[in-house]
């Protein structure tokens, strides 16, 4: 499109948005013509006159021509044309579609959220109890890596794909068998995870699930990704933290 042919219909859509206001009774078909500030309006369509309009610095200014303060680089004319007009009927049907649509847009992401947000209440809640059953008297570095076995396992396709799943898979972790879990949980509810003894749990809870794999132990740095198991002692260890055996 030329810069003439642009700057021509910017001119046209001034004088839609400022020149005239057509109300729903206007706009209505009808065989009559009417003429509203100078701009004829037949049936469905609206009739522009002649537009000189002044075109300064690239953009369109309409009536400028007639200010002799303003100095133009050129003038364009628009020749006479006809506009479609939209009925007032149509236009309220398609807002109300569009808001119709909308509302449910935003129904869906918040219905989302909110799954989304119980389910990291229940994977915290897991997490931060078991971490205290295996780790509790560990340093942080200890703490993170068995979180983060937990959640390698998830991830893996040789074990279930949730937090609650490898948990309970039989034989696996001790704390659940033993019965120590179960009260911690029971702990969890009750608000203790808050308090300094089991808030060092809570907190590397959070971490591995905001995707913190990374430790420092003893002046290194620990990839703690590709671990999927530990205990006390492993004959296939690849790394010792704390108290565990790590492979």
């Amino acid at each position: 499109m030329s810069t003439k042919r642009i700057i021509a219909t910017a001119l046209t859509m001034i004088v839609l948005a400022t020149c005239f206001t057509v109300t729903p009774a206007e706009a209505k078909s009808s065989k009559d013509e009417k003429v509203l500030d100078g701009v004829v309006v037949s049936g469905q369509a609206v009739s522009i006159p002649t537009i000189t309009g002044c075109v300064l610095g690239g953009v369109p200014v309409l009536g400028a021509e007639s200010d002799q303060s303003v100095d133009c680089d050129e003038f364009v004319e628009v020749a006479p044309q006809e506009v479609p007009l939209v009925s007032a009927s149509s236009i309220i049907a398609d807002n109300k579609a569009v808001k119709s649509k909308s509302e449910k847009i935003a129904k869906d992401i918040k219905d989302k959220k909110k799954k989304a947000k119980k389910k990291y209440k229940k994977a915290l809640r897991l997490l931060a109890a078991i971490i205290y059953c295996e780790a509790g008297g560990q340093c942080y570095a200890g703490r993170l890596a068995v979180a983060a076995v937990v959640m390698n396992r998830v991830e893996s396709a040789g074990y279930p794909n949730t937090i609650h799943g490898v948990l309970w898979q039989p034989y696996q972790f001790g704390p659940i068998r033993q019965g120590k879990m179960a009260r911690e949980l029971r702990y969890y509810d009750q608000g203790l995870y808050k308090y300094p003894e089991r808030s060092g749990s809570l907190q590397a809870a959070k971490d591995i699930l905001a995707g913190k794999y990374t430790v420092e132990y003893n002046g290194r740095k620990i990839d703690l990704k590709k671990y999927t198991n530990f205990n006390g002692h492993l004959s296939n260890a690849k790394i010792r933290i704390s108290g565990h055996d790590f492979a």
